[in-house]
């Protein structure tokens, strides 16, 4: 996951966001003016592959600092890269107390040579995060972008080859006995988060294409319809992309997981295209007066059941919608109605009808409401790859 601060749109934020849409790597974007909502974003940002953070330098090196309680000096490089930059550009070396700004920087972080400008990219690591303070400025960006950041993140130079999956709906330990069948020569590091898996595998150096070619092949025989991306892509990426791809709608129902999955399809910048309505209808009143249902049909069938799953999903079908998503369940702590914790129909509807899943999830409550919402998304993606 990498994170992007920035103070507000320009053609620079742009330049980067399509260049990690073309990595197809998972991202999040939070424009900001203000210091206390930037600071705690920066303080979430911590424990990510990447932090960039898109400004005035000098500015955004001395708000990380002050985030986290670092010191500030003067960096003679980036002093010399202005100077240089000035002489070979015929511009006015600005003065001390501009070139203060420009050249400061958190301990142990470092400049790189600045191209377009005075300002010199800032950079560093830590607590094992990439940390970039990035020029607003389209050209610089750029710079920096191709020549520093893409190596570092992206560019592996140990001639180390390093294949990403993503996998959804299996066990941790499902995934590790699947990949017990891989050769040895090849080392395997997995995380599962509420049922959803991202699998890094890494071939020792000058490794024969041959071998690494019949790895992806085993992985995808292994794992199936499970495997729903070859990168670090996440679900809601994942659906939002196929969507704008197949150029369809999205709406959803939501009573169990109270608009997670209209909020994290919200989380993906370019969701306006694909995010038609999401409307939480967490009581029985709710559902009847907004999609339809009769009460009576509730009583009947129990307001966690498939036949509402159904109905609710199917209240959705309308212009401007080509997928439904509806989901009600019991989320816990208590059972109730005989009912066990966990129990989950999700409905995905379109033109062509609606199917419902019944699904008994386990953990917390939020763990609950998070595995549905991947599941959602989940189904999503295979009714759209049908």
């Amino acid at each position: 996951m990498i994170k992007i601060l920035a103070r507000e749109q320009s053609r620079a934020l742009e330049y980067l966001c399509d260049k990690l849409n073309g990595e197809i790597v998972e991202y999040d974007l939070f424009i900001s003016k203000s210091h206390d909502s930037s600071e705690e974003y920066l303080r979430g940002s911590i424990g990510c592959d990447a932090l960039i953070m898109l400004g005035t330098v000098g500015d955004m090196s001395a708000l990380f600092a002050e985030t986290f309680g670092l010191s500030m000096f003067y960096d003679k490089f980036a002093e010399r890269n202005v100077k240089e930059y000035c002489k070979l550009s015929n511009l006015t070396l600005p003065a001390q107390h501009a070139m203060d700004k420009l050249c400061i920087a958190p301990e142990t972080f470092n400049h790189y040579a600045c191209s377009y400008g005075c300002q010199c990219t800032c950079y560093g690591e830590y607590k094992k995060t990439h940390v970039y303070m990035v020029p607003d400025e389209l050209r610089e960006c750029s710079v920096s972008y191709e020549n520093y950041i893409y190596t570092d993140l992206f560019k592996n130079t140990d001639g180390v080859l390093r294949l990403v999956y993503k996998v959804f709906g299996l066990s941790a330990g499902a995934v590790s006995d699947k990949l017990e069948q891989l050769g040895k020569y090849v080392s395997r590091k997995c995380e599962t988060i509420n049922l959803d898996t991202k699998i890094i595998l890494t071939f020792p150096p000058k490794c024969s294409k041959s071998a690494v070619a019949e790895t992806d092949r085993k992985v995808k025989e292994l794992f199936g319809s499970f495997l729903y991306a070859n990168s670090d892509c996440s679900l809601a990426r994942a659906v939002v992309d196929l969507m704008k791809k197949f150029g369809k709608r999205l709406s959803t129902a939501e009573s169990m997981t109270g608009g997670l999955i209209a909020s994290t399809i919200v989380d993906i910048e370019g969701a306006s295209s694909v995010l038609y309505e999401g409307v939480v209808t967490y009581s029985v009143p709710s559902k009847c007066a907004r999609l339809g249902l009769n009460p009576h049909f509730i009583d009947e069938h129990g307001v966690v059941s498939q036949q509402v799953a159904e109905k609710m999903a199917r209240g959705l079908i309308k212009n401007g919608t080509d997928v439904a998503v509806s989901v009600t369940g019991y989320a816990g702590p208590t059972a109730t109605d005989n009912m066990p914790v966990g129990l989950c129909y999700i409905g995905i509807a379109t033109e062509n009808g609606v199917s419902v899943y019944r699904n008994i999830f386990s953990g917390s409550r939020n763990n609950i409401r998070a595995q549905a919402t991947n599941m959602a998304l989940y189904l999503v993606l295979r009714t759209l790859t049908k």
